[in-house]
Protein backbone atom coordinates (compact mmCIF):
# COMPACT_ATOMS: atom_id res chain seq x y z
CA UNK A 1 0.00 0.00 0.00
CA UNK A 2 1.38 3.38 -0.90
CA UNK A 3 1.63 6.26 1.49
CA UNK A 4 -1.67 8.11 1.94
CA UNK A 5 -3.72 5.54 -0.03
CA UNK A 6 -7.29 4.70 1.00
CA UNK A 7 -7.39 1.36 2.88
CA UNK A 8 -8.83 -1.84 1.58
CA UNK A 9 -7.82 -1.92 -2.10
CA UNK A 10 -4.61 -2.82 -3.92
CA UNK A 11 -3.52 -2.38 -7.54
CA UNK A 12 -5.32 -5.57 -8.60
CA UNK A 13 -8.60 -4.55 -6.98
CA UNK A 14 -8.36 -7.00 -4.08
CA UNK A 15 -8.30 -6.32 -0.33
CA UNK A 16 -5.01 -5.30 1.24
CA UNK A 17 -4.25 -7.91 3.92
CA UNK A 18 -2.39 -5.56 6.27
CA UNK A 19 -1.71 -1.87 6.77
CA UNK A 20 0.54 -1.18 9.75
CA UNK A 21 -1.12 2.18 10.48
CA UNK A 22 -4.70 3.14 9.55
CA UNK A 23 -5.97 6.60 10.47
CA UNK A 24 -9.74 7.11 10.40
CA UNK A 25 -10.72 10.77 9.94
CA UNK A 26 -14.03 11.92 11.46
CA UNK A 27 -15.41 15.36 10.59
CA UNK A 28 -17.36 17.63 12.94
CA UNK A 29 -20.72 19.38 12.96
CA UNK A 30 -22.08 20.74 9.65
CA UNK A 31 -18.93 19.46 7.91
CA UNK A 32 -19.82 16.57 5.62
CA UNK A 33 -17.15 16.19 2.94
CA UNK A 34 -14.74 18.37 4.95
CA UNK A 35 -11.72 19.39 2.90
CA UNK A 36 -9.27 18.43 5.64
CA UNK A 37 -10.33 14.76 5.38
CA UNK A 38 -9.66 14.57 1.63
CA UNK A 39 -6.54 13.51 -0.20
CA UNK A 40 -4.03 16.34 -0.51
CA UNK A 41 -5.10 18.14 2.68
CA UNK A 42 -2.48 19.68 4.96
CA UNK A 43 -3.33 17.16 7.70
CA UNK A 44 -3.00 14.13 5.45
CA UNK A 45 0.25 15.33 3.86
CA UNK A 46 1.85 16.18 7.21
CA UNK A 47 1.00 12.82 8.78
CA UNK A 48 1.91 10.82 5.67
CA UNK A 49 5.27 12.59 5.34
CA UNK A 50 6.13 12.10 9.02
CA UNK A 51 5.18 8.41 8.97
CA UNK A 52 6.61 7.60 5.57
CA UNK A 53 9.50 5.69 7.12
CA UNK A 54 7.07 3.26 8.73
CA UNK A 55 6.97 -0.10 6.95
CA UNK A 56 3.99 0.03 4.62
CA UNK A 57 3.35 3.71 5.32
CA UNK A 58 -0.02 4.96 6.53
CA UNK A 59 -3.51 4.50 5.15
CA UNK A 60 -6.29 7.03 5.58
CA UNK A 61 -9.90 6.09 6.11
CA UNK A 62 -12.78 8.60 6.15
CA UNK A 63 -16.02 8.23 8.10
CA UNK A 64 -18.95 10.43 7.08
CA UNK A 65 -21.94 11.12 9.33
CA UNK A 66 -24.90 13.49 9.19
CA UNK A 67 -23.06 16.33 10.95
CA UNK A 68 -26.28 17.49 12.65
CA UNK A 69 -25.79 19.29 15.95
CA UNK A 70 -28.06 17.13 18.08
CA UNK A 71 -27.42 14.51 20.73
CA UNK A 72 -29.52 12.00 18.80
CA UNK A 73 -27.47 12.57 15.65
CA UNK A 74 -24.17 12.00 17.49
CA UNK A 75 -25.46 8.90 19.27
CA UNK A 76 -26.70 7.50 15.95
CA UNK A 77 -23.34 8.30 14.33
CA UNK A 78 -21.64 6.41 17.18
CA UNK A 79 -23.49 3.24 16.19
CA UNK A 80 -22.60 3.80 12.53
CA UNK A 81 -18.92 4.41 13.26
CA UNK A 82 -18.82 1.24 15.39
CA UNK A 83 -20.08 -0.74 12.37
CA UNK A 84 -17.51 1.05 10.19
CA UNK A 85 -14.69 0.07 12.57
CA UNK A 86 -15.84 -3.55 12.72
CA UNK A 87 -15.65 -3.77 8.93
CA UNK A 88 -12.23 -2.10 8.93
CA UNK A 89 -10.88 -4.52 11.51
CA UNK A 90 -12.36 -7.44 9.59
CA UNK A 91 -10.39 -6.40 6.53
CA UNK A 92 -7.24 -5.39 8.43
CA UNK A 93 -7.20 -7.29 11.71
CA UNK A 94 -3.54 -6.58 12.49
CA UNK A 95 -3.49 -2.83 11.80
CA UNK A 96 -2.60 -0.17 14.35
CA UNK A 97 -5.79 1.82 14.24
CA UNK A 98 -6.00 5.52 15.10
CA UNK A 99 -8.87 7.98 14.90
CA UNK A 100 -8.41 11.71 14.30
CA UNK A 101 -11.62 13.66 14.88
CA UNK A 102 -12.48 17.33 14.73
CA UNK A 103 -15.02 19.14 16.92
CA UNK A 104 -18.11 17.01 17.72
CA UNK A 105 -16.55 14.20 15.68
CA UNK A 106 -14.54 13.50 18.85
CA UNK A 107 -17.75 12.81 20.76
CA UNK A 108 -18.85 10.48 17.94
CA UNK A 109 -15.50 8.64 18.08
CA UNK A 110 -15.76 7.99 21.83
CA UNK A 111 -19.45 7.06 21.68
CA UNK A 112 -18.69 4.48 18.97
CA UNK A 113 -16.54 2.54 21.44
CA UNK A 114 -19.57 1.86 23.65
CA UNK A 115 -20.65 -0.67 21.03
CA UNK A 116 -17.28 -2.36 20.32
CA UNK A 117 -15.45 -5.20 22.01
CA UNK A 118 -12.25 -4.07 23.71
CA UNK A 119 -10.23 -6.00 21.11
CA UNK A 120 -11.71 -3.73 18.42
CA UNK A 121 -10.97 -0.46 20.24
CA UNK A 122 -8.70 2.01 18.51
CA UNK A 123 -5.13 2.17 19.76
CA UNK A 124 -5.39 5.95 19.87
CA UNK A 125 -8.06 8.65 19.52
CA UNK A 126 -6.87 12.20 18.83
CA UNK A 127 -9.38 15.03 18.93
CA UNK A 128 -9.04 18.57 17.58
CA UNK A 129 -11.11 21.21 19.38
CA UNK A 130 -13.69 18.72 20.65
CA UNK A 131 -16.13 19.98 23.27
CA UNK A 132 -16.71 16.77 25.23
CA UNK A 133 -20.35 16.92 26.27
CA UNK A 134 -21.72 15.60 29.54
CA UNK A 135 -25.07 15.47 31.30
CA UNK A 136 -24.50 15.58 35.05
CA UNK A 137 -27.61 14.45 36.90
CA UNK A 138 -28.75 16.72 39.70
CA UNK A 139 -29.17 15.67 43.32
CA UNK A 140 -29.21 11.94 44.02
CA UNK A 141 -30.68 11.13 40.62
CA UNK A 142 -27.31 9.73 39.49
CA UNK A 143 -27.56 6.90 42.03
CA UNK A 144 -31.00 5.72 40.98
CA UNK A 145 -32.24 3.44 38.24
CA UNK A 146 -35.22 3.94 36.01
CA UNK A 147 -37.04 1.12 37.84
CA UNK A 148 -36.36 2.60 41.28
CA UNK A 149 -37.62 5.98 40.08
CA UNK A 150 -40.83 4.36 38.85
CA UNK A 151 -41.35 2.72 42.26
CA UNK A 152 -40.58 5.99 44.01
CA UNK A 153 -43.08 7.84 41.84
CA UNK A 154 -45.78 5.29 42.73
CA UNK A 155 -45.04 5.66 46.46
CA UNK A 156 -45.16 9.45 46.21
CA UNK A 157 -48.59 9.20 44.63
CA UNK A 158 -50.09 7.26 47.53
CA UNK A 159 -50.88 10.66 49.01
CA UNK A 160 -52.85 11.50 45.88
CA UNK A 161 -54.79 8.26 46.24
CA UNK A 162 -55.54 9.05 49.91
CA UNK A 163 -56.76 12.54 48.97
CA UNK A 164 -59.01 11.00 46.33
CA UNK A 165 -60.44 8.63 48.97
CA UNK A 166 -61.11 11.58 51.27
CA UNK A 167 -62.83 13.51 48.46
CA UNK A 168 -64.93 10.46 47.65
CA UNK A 169 -65.88 10.19 51.32
CA UNK A 170 -67.09 13.79 51.43
CA UNK A 171 -69.02 13.36 48.17
CA UNK A 172 -70.68 10.19 49.47
CA UNK A 173 -71.70 11.92 52.69
CA UNK A 174 -73.34 14.69 50.68
CA UNK A 175 -75.25 12.25 48.45
CA UNK A 176 -76.23 9.58 50.98
CA UNK A 177 -76.95 12.10 53.73
CA UNK A 178 -79.78 13.60 51.67
CA UNK A 179 -80.99 10.14 50.71
CA UNK A 180 -81.22 8.82 54.29
CA UNK A 181 -82.43 12.04 55.90
CA UNK A 182 -85.78 11.50 57.72
CA UNK A 183 -85.88 7.77 56.95
CA UNK A 184 -83.40 6.26 59.39
CA UNK A 185 -82.37 7.27 62.84
CA UNK A 186 -78.97 8.95 62.90
CA UNK A 187 -78.90 9.08 59.09
CA UNK A 188 -75.68 11.09 59.00
CA UNK A 189 -73.81 8.45 60.99
CA UNK A 190 -74.93 5.80 58.50
CA UNK A 191 -73.96 8.02 55.60
CA UNK A 192 -70.56 8.73 57.12
CA UNK A 193 -69.92 4.99 57.73
CA UNK A 194 -70.85 4.12 54.14
CA UNK A 195 -68.70 6.99 52.85
CA UNK A 196 -65.66 5.79 54.77
CA UNK A 197 -66.18 2.25 53.47
CA UNK A 198 -66.47 3.46 49.87
CA UNK A 199 -63.51 5.85 50.19
CA UNK A 200 -61.12 3.37 51.73
CA UNK A 201 -62.22 0.64 49.33
CA UNK A 202 -61.29 2.99 46.50
CA UNK A 203 -57.87 3.74 47.97
CA UNK A 204 -56.33 0.25 47.50
CA UNK A 205 -58.05 0.06 44.12
CA UNK A 206 -56.25 3.23 43.04
CA UNK A 207 -52.98 2.27 44.72
CA UNK A 208 -52.81 -1.14 43.10
CA UNK A 209 -54.35 -0.67 39.68
CA UNK A 210 -54.92 2.96 38.69
CA UNK A 211 -52.10 5.01 40.23
CA UNK A 212 -49.12 2.77 39.25
CA UNK A 213 -50.15 2.63 35.59
CA UNK A 214 -50.93 6.33 35.50
CA UNK A 215 -47.60 7.22 37.13
CA UNK A 216 -45.60 4.98 34.79
CA UNK A 217 -47.41 6.44 31.78
CA UNK A 218 -46.62 10.00 32.88
CA UNK A 219 -43.07 9.01 33.87
CA UNK A 220 -42.34 8.04 30.27
CA UNK A 221 -42.63 11.73 29.38
CA UNK A 222 -41.07 13.14 32.54
CA UNK A 223 -37.91 15.22 32.72
CA UNK A 224 -36.33 12.77 35.19
CA UNK A 225 -36.51 9.88 32.77
CA UNK A 226 -35.37 11.99 29.82
CA UNK A 227 -32.39 13.30 31.83
CA UNK A 228 -31.33 9.78 32.84
CA UNK A 229 -31.63 8.51 29.28
CA UNK A 230 -29.59 11.43 27.95
CA UNK A 231 -26.89 11.03 30.61
CA UNK A 232 -26.59 7.34 29.73
CA UNK A 233 -26.62 7.99 25.98
CA UNK A 234 -23.77 10.52 25.96
CA UNK A 235 -21.63 8.92 28.70
CA UNK A 236 -18.30 7.65 27.40
CA UNK A 237 -17.21 4.02 27.87
CA UNK A 238 -14.11 2.71 29.60
CA UNK A 239 -11.22 2.52 27.14
CA UNK A 240 -8.55 0.43 28.94
CA UNK A 241 -6.40 -0.14 25.83
CA UNK A 242 -6.82 3.26 24.16
CA UNK A 243 -4.72 6.40 24.31
CA UNK A 244 -6.65 9.67 24.13
CA UNK A 245 -5.01 12.94 23.08
CA UNK A 246 -6.99 16.19 22.86
CA UNK A 247 -5.75 19.38 21.20
CA UNK A 248 -7.58 22.65 21.80
CA UNK A 249 -6.97 26.34 21.30
CA UNK A 250 -7.68 28.24 24.54
CA UNK A 251 -11.15 29.80 24.40
CA UNK A 252 -11.84 29.21 20.73
CA UNK A 253 -15.21 30.19 19.28
CA UNK A 254 -16.91 26.85 19.93
CA UNK A 255 -15.60 26.74 23.50
CA UNK A 256 -16.80 30.26 24.25
CA UNK A 257 -20.25 29.51 22.83
CA UNK A 258 -20.68 26.32 24.84
CA UNK A 259 -19.34 27.92 28.03
CA UNK A 260 -21.94 30.67 27.62
CA UNK A 261 -24.71 28.15 26.99
CA UNK A 262 -23.64 26.15 30.03
CA UNK A 263 -23.88 29.33 32.11
CA UNK A 264 -27.46 29.82 30.89
CA UNK A 265 -28.19 26.39 32.34
CA UNK A 266 -26.60 26.96 35.72
CA UNK A 267 -27.25 30.63 36.51
CA UNK A 268 -31.11 30.66 36.43
CA UNK A 269 -31.27 27.37 38.32
CA UNK A 270 -28.91 28.64 41.04
CA UNK A 271 -30.95 31.87 41.38
CA UNK A 272 -34.21 29.89 41.59
CA UNK A 273 -32.74 27.69 44.33
CA UNK A 274 -31.54 30.80 46.19
CA UNK A 275 -34.96 32.49 45.95
CA UNK A 276 -36.70 29.32 47.14
CA UNK A 277 -34.27 28.88 50.06
CA UNK A 278 -34.52 32.51 51.20
CA UNK A 279 -38.32 32.39 50.80
CA UNK A 280 -38.56 29.38 53.09
CA UNK A 281 -36.18 30.98 55.58
CA UNK A 282 -38.29 34.15 55.75
CA UNK A 283 -41.87 32.89 55.35
CA UNK A 284 -41.78 29.65 57.36
CA UNK A 285 -41.07 31.39 60.72
CA UNK A 286 -43.72 33.98 59.91
CA UNK A 287 -46.32 31.26 59.42
CA UNK A 288 -45.28 29.63 62.70
CA UNK A 289 -45.35 32.88 64.66
CA UNK A 290 -48.52 34.29 63.04
CA UNK A 291 -51.14 32.59 65.33
CA UNK A 292 -49.33 33.64 68.52
CA UNK A 293 -48.64 37.13 67.18
CA UNK A 294 -52.32 37.63 66.30
CA UNK A 295 -53.43 36.74 69.84
CA UNK A 296 -50.71 38.95 71.33
CA UNK A 297 -51.76 41.79 69.02
CA UNK A 298 -55.39 41.69 70.24
CA UNK A 299 -54.39 41.50 73.90
CA UNK A 300 -51.83 44.29 73.53
CA UNK A 301 -54.41 46.43 71.72
CA UNK A 302 -56.75 46.15 74.69
CA UNK A 303 -54.04 47.11 77.17
CA UNK A 304 -52.15 49.77 75.24
CA UNK A 305 -54.97 51.26 73.21
CA UNK A 306 -53.51 50.98 69.68
CA UNK A 307 -55.54 49.83 66.69
CA UNK A 308 -55.01 46.05 66.70
CA UNK A 309 -57.00 45.61 63.48
CA UNK A 310 -54.77 48.06 61.65
CA UNK A 311 -51.63 46.28 62.84
CA UNK A 312 -53.06 42.91 61.77
CA UNK A 313 -54.00 44.33 58.37
CA UNK A 314 -50.47 45.67 57.92
CA UNK A 315 -48.93 42.31 58.93
CA UNK A 316 -51.14 40.40 56.49
CA UNK A 317 -50.28 42.78 53.65
CA UNK A 318 -46.56 42.52 54.44
CA UNK A 319 -46.73 38.74 54.48
CA UNK A 320 -48.65 38.60 51.19
CA UNK A 321 -46.23 41.08 49.60
CA UNK A 322 -43.26 38.89 50.57
CA UNK A 323 -45.06 35.71 49.54
CA UNK A 324 -46.13 37.05 46.14
CA UNK A 325 -42.71 38.67 45.67
CA UNK A 326 -40.82 35.40 46.17
CA UNK A 327 -43.30 33.47 44.05
CA UNK A 328 -43.17 36.10 41.29
CA UNK A 329 -39.36 36.18 41.29
CA UNK A 330 -39.19 32.38 41.16
CA UNK A 331 -41.67 32.26 38.27
CA UNK A 332 -39.73 34.99 36.44
CA UNK A 333 -36.49 33.01 36.51
CA UNK A 334 -38.39 29.86 35.64
CA UNK A 335 -39.59 31.61 32.46
CA UNK A 336 -36.08 32.97 31.76
CA UNK A 337 -34.58 29.51 32.18
CA UNK A 338 -37.13 28.00 29.82
CA UNK A 339 -36.53 30.63 27.14
CA UNK A 340 -32.76 30.22 27.43
CA UNK A 341 -33.19 26.46 27.13
CA UNK A 342 -34.62 27.01 23.66
CA UNK A 343 -31.29 28.62 22.71
CA UNK A 344 -29.40 25.64 24.09
CA UNK A 345 -31.61 23.26 22.14
CA UNK A 346 -31.12 25.20 18.91
CA UNK A 347 -28.89 23.48 16.30
CA UNK A 348 -26.31 26.22 16.92
CA UNK A 349 -26.15 25.30 20.62
CA UNK A 350 -25.94 21.97 22.41
CA UNK A 351 -28.53 20.47 20.09
CA UNK A 352 -30.56 19.23 23.05
CA UNK A 353 -34.21 18.74 22.31
CA UNK A 354 -35.97 18.85 25.72
CA UNK A 355 -36.16 22.32 27.31
CA UNK A 356 -37.23 20.85 30.68
CA UNK A 357 -34.15 18.61 31.00
CA UNK A 358 -32.21 21.21 32.99
CA UNK A 359 -34.58 20.57 35.92
CA UNK A 360 -32.75 17.29 36.41
CA UNK A 361 -29.44 17.54 34.55
CA UNK A 362 -26.73 20.10 33.83
CA UNK A 363 -25.51 19.88 30.25
CA UNK A 364 -21.97 21.11 29.73
CA UNK A 365 -18.72 20.72 27.84
CA UNK A 366 -15.15 20.11 29.01
CA UNK A 367 -11.77 20.52 27.35
CA UNK A 368 -10.81 16.87 27.91
CA UNK A 369 -12.79 13.65 27.78
CA UNK A 370 -14.12 12.26 31.05
CA UNK A 371 -13.40 8.60 30.36
CA UNK A 372 -13.74 6.10 33.25
CA UNK A 373 -10.50 4.30 32.33
CA UNK A 374 -8.04 4.69 29.50
CA UNK A 375 -4.41 3.96 28.86
CA UNK A 376 -3.77 7.70 28.65
CA UNK A 377 -5.94 10.80 28.49
CA UNK A 378 -3.99 13.97 27.75
CA UNK A 379 -5.35 17.42 26.91
CA UNK A 380 -2.93 19.77 25.14
CA UNK A 381 -3.83 23.47 25.14
CA UNK A 382 -2.01 24.90 22.13
CA UNK A 383 -1.08 28.62 22.19
CA UNK A 384 -2.95 30.28 19.35
CA UNK A 385 -1.08 32.30 16.74
CA UNK A 386 -2.83 34.16 13.94
CA UNK A 387 -0.23 32.96 11.44
CA UNK A 388 -0.72 29.35 12.52
CA UNK A 389 -3.66 28.97 10.12
CA UNK A 390 -4.28 30.41 6.69
CA UNK A 391 -7.73 31.93 7.32
CA UNK A 392 -11.07 31.45 9.02
CA UNK A 393 -12.11 30.73 12.60
CA UNK A 394 -9.51 29.42 15.00
CA UNK A 395 -11.78 26.44 15.80
CA UNK A 396 -11.49 25.44 12.14
CA UNK A 397 -7.76 26.07 12.05
CA UNK A 398 -6.73 23.20 14.30
CA UNK A 399 -6.39 20.76 11.39
CA UNK A 400 -4.10 23.17 9.49
CA UNK A 401 -1.81 24.15 12.37
CA UNK A 402 1.48 22.43 11.52
CA UNK A 403 2.63 22.55 15.16
CA UNK A 404 -0.35 20.39 16.11
CA UNK A 405 0.05 18.13 13.08
CA UNK A 406 3.74 17.46 13.77
CA UNK A 407 2.94 16.55 17.37
CA UNK A 408 0.02 14.41 16.20
CA UNK A 409 2.15 12.53 13.66
CA UNK A 410 4.88 11.92 16.26
CA UNK A 411 2.24 10.59 18.68
CA UNK A 412 0.80 8.21 16.08
CA UNK A 413 4.26 6.92 15.23
CA UNK A 414 5.29 6.22 18.82
CA UNK A 415 2.12 5.11 20.67
CA UNK A 416 2.11 1.38 21.30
Amino acid sequence: MTRGEEPGANARGGLEPLAPIVVTLVHGTFAQGAAWTREGSVLRDEIAEALGAEAGGVAFDVFEWSGRNAHKARVKAGYELADHIRELRRRMPACRHFIVAHSHGGNVALLAHKHLDVAQHALGIATLGTPFLHARLRGDLAFKTLRSLEREAVEENQLAAAMFAFALTVATVAVLGNTFEGRLSNAWWWAFAVALAVGYAARPLFQRFVTPHLVRLLFRFSGKRAAMRLADAIAFPALPDTHILSFVYPRDEAGLLLDTLELTTKAPTRIMEWVFGIGLLVLAPMLFIAPYASVANVVAGDYFGFDAERVADFAIKAFMALYLGFIGLWLLFLAVRYVLSLLRGHPAGFGWERPALHNWAEIGATASAEVPASRSNVAETVPYKAEAVSAGLRHSGLYEDRRILKALAFWIGHVR
